[in-house]
This record gives C-alpha cells, sequence and structure tokens, in this order.
C-alpha cells in the first residue's frame, strides 16, 4: 500500500475532477519514536493491519545495511539475508511474509521473500542484472522490477507456486516500467516511460490485461499504491514542476487532490477505508505529513521537534509509519495512533 518508483492498449478516456479539500490544522496525535538500537537512519517501509513494521536501519559497525522487523510491543529484530551487504525490506503482507531486496557477496543484487518462520527464498529473474521487490498481497504474489544489462526496466509478478511472469508495458523502450503495487485481488499497477519523455500509469488486471492512463495536462503521473476497489493512489507533476495527488478509478475517472497552501504534495498510501497518507512541501519547503479521510477532509500532523516529517506507509486502522529528521539532521522512524 505505497509507492515505489509502470503497456499494450491505450486508454485515455480520462475525466479530470478537483477535489474541494476541507482542510483541519495540525493534528494534535500521539506518536511514538523509536531507533534501532545502536543503528542509525531507522527507515520504516511498510506496516501491517496488525501494526508490524518493517524497514532498514545503517550498522556502523560493519558499515552495512540491515532490514528490521518491529512487533506491536515496540520490539526490534534485525533481518538480513545471509552474508550480504545490504538487505532492505520493502513490503509486507498481512500474514508476515516480508519482500525486498538484498546484495550478495559477488555484488549481485536479487530481490527475496522471508516467511515468518525466518525463511529466507531468493527472487530472480532470468536475465536480471537487478531485481526489486516493491509488494506483497495477502495471497503472496509478489510485484516488482528489474533491471537487464543494459539497464532497460521490466515488470514482474511472482506467484506463490515460485512462477514468475516479467512483463512489460508499451514499447520496450527506455528506461522501461516498473511495477510498484499489488491488491488483494491480484491487480497491480506501476509506472512505465518507453521514450524518456515522462512517465505513465498502468493497471494490469489478472489476466495480463493493461490499461494506461496519465492525468490531463501532466508530465509525469506515478502511481504509488492500489486498493481492493481497484482505485489507484499516486501523484503527478504539471507543467511548472509541482507535485499534486490523484486517485484514478477503473471507469478512468481521475480526482486530483492537493494540501491547502501546500506547494507540493505527495500520497504515499490508501487503506481499505479510503484514508490516503502522503507528505506535503510548505511554502518555506518543510516537510509534513497529511491524513486524507475518504470525506476529503484532510488533517496535517509533525513529529514534535522534527524538522521534516515524511509518513511512507499505513495499514487499515489508519497507523501511520514513516522518517524524520531531528535538529541535528538524524534520521528516525515514527508511528501514529490510529486516525
Amino acid at each position: 500500500m505505497k509507492r515505489s518508483p509502470v503497456f499494450a492498449l491505450f486508454s485515455r478516456v480520462t475525466v479530470l475532477l478537483t477535489i474541494t479539500a476541507h482542510f483541519t490544522s495540525a493534528q494534535k496525535i500521539k506518536i511514538t519514536t523509536f531507533d534501532f538500537p545502536n543503528g542509525i537512519a531507522t527507515t520504516p517501509t511498510d506496516i501491517t493491519p496488525a501494526g508490524e513494521i518493517i524497514g532498514y536501519y545503517g550498522d556502523p559497525k560493519v558499515l552495512a545495511i540491515r532490514g528490521f522487523l518491529r512487533d506491536p510491543s515496540g520490539a526490534l529484530t534485525s533481518l538480513a539475508v545471509p552474508n550480504s551487504t545490504y538487505t532492505i525490506p520493502t513490503g509486507v503482507n498481512p500474514s508476515g511474509h516480508i519482500v525486498g531486496y538484498y546484495q550478495n557477496a559477488g555484488f549481485l543484487q536479487l530481490g527475496f521473500l522471508s516467511d515468518p518462520a525466518g525463511r529466507i527464498t531468493t527472487l530472480n529473474v532470468s536475465g536480471a542484472r537487478n531485481v526489486y521487490p516493491e509488494g506483497i498481497n495477502p495471497k503472496g504474489q509478489v510485484i516488482g522490477r528489474w533491471v537487464d544489462a543494459g539497464q532497460l526496466s521490466h515488470s514482474f509478478l511472482r506467484n506463490p507456486d515460485g512462477t514468475i511472469i516479467p512483463f512489460d508495458v508499451g514499447s520496450v523502450g527506455y528506461p522501461g516500467s516498473a511495477g510498484v503495487a499489488i491488491d488483494s485481488q491480484g491487480q497491480s499497477t506501476g509506472f512505465y516511460d518507453d521514450t524518456g519523455a515522462g512517465e505513465s500509469g498502468f493497471l494490469r488486471q489478472p489476466d495480463g490485461t493493461i490499461t494506461t492512463f496519465d492525468v490531463p495536462g501532466a508530465t509525469n503521473t506515478a502511481p504509488v499504491a492500489i486498493d481492493a476497489r481497484g482505485q489507484i493512489l499516486g501523484y503527478y507533476t504539471d507543467a511548472n514542476g509541482e507535485h499534486h495527488g490523484f486517485l484514478w478509478q477503473e471507469d478512468g475517472t481521475i480526482a486530483t487532490f492537493d494540501v491547502p497552501e501546500a506547494t507540493h504534495t505527495w500520497p504515499v498510501a490508501i487503506n481499505s477505508r479510503g484514508q490516503i497518507a502522503g507528505y506535503y512541501a510548505d511554502a518555506n519547503s518543510a516537510l509534513h505529513g497529511f491524513l486524507r479521510e475518504a470525506d476529503g477532509n484532510i488533517k496535517t500532523f509533525d513529529v514534535p521537534n522534527s524538522t521534516a516529517t515524511l509518513p511512507a506507509a499505513m495499514n487499515a486502522t489508519g497507523e501511520i509509519t514513516g522518517v524524520f529528521l531531528d535538529a541535528n539532521g538524524n534520521q528516525h522512524g515514527f508511528l501514529t495512533e490510529k486516525f
């Protein structure tokens, strides 16, 4: 339920609607901050409905990046693929299966899948130089991208039985495509760029049918998440280089939104209640968190005494996790209570 940086029939039947947002000033809400013990730059990346958080941190003793799992009680456990130089978890499903990528001793970057018992399976795609799993749904299907020897990016879907389906969107051009999110029904989304001129979004159905779309007038359209109803959340860039949020429906309707008075708006997650989390930049370029309710009401929040608050993921109950910067520029993790 978040972005990571996705060709056949072009479906550009889009009706642009602008949502009028009701604005609430900065929300006072309980926020818990955390760091991996003796680690640096704790970075949450995803959260389960039960409140388990995955992410990564720097280990200064061995100059490596390790993954972590934080349980609802606050206990933190390190997660690292054996003999890896870095391990980056990117997605987790409700049953605790974790996906991500790592670099092995031969400096080859591969994907991994870790089950709740800690057993690790390597994920690879034939012909890949680098593999980036991005998300995993409740069924255990994995979406992601892989990069070939020519630095062209392609998408892939991995099924629970281990079969991997590579796919491209549009013509196979530079820089290519990237699958970034998958819902409980097996619908996936991402973005693609086969000309180098700008990204467009896509929706891939379980049968392989692909629909592509753009926000009208946008120079880039970048999906970040998809919910069980097939709604695709993302952000787009306008002709002035400013970023705005959008919500795409399967009928081609696109609704756009912004945090009031923001210079840029970046949504990152949507849950089953229709809540949207993300961050925005104010007139001074400072970054703050926001939650948009299904009715359009927007609440903003900051980690106390932070200089920047950047949500990364949200679960079905409205808990939001992400990173914040302190006055010294150091990075830490945070978790909000349920909105």
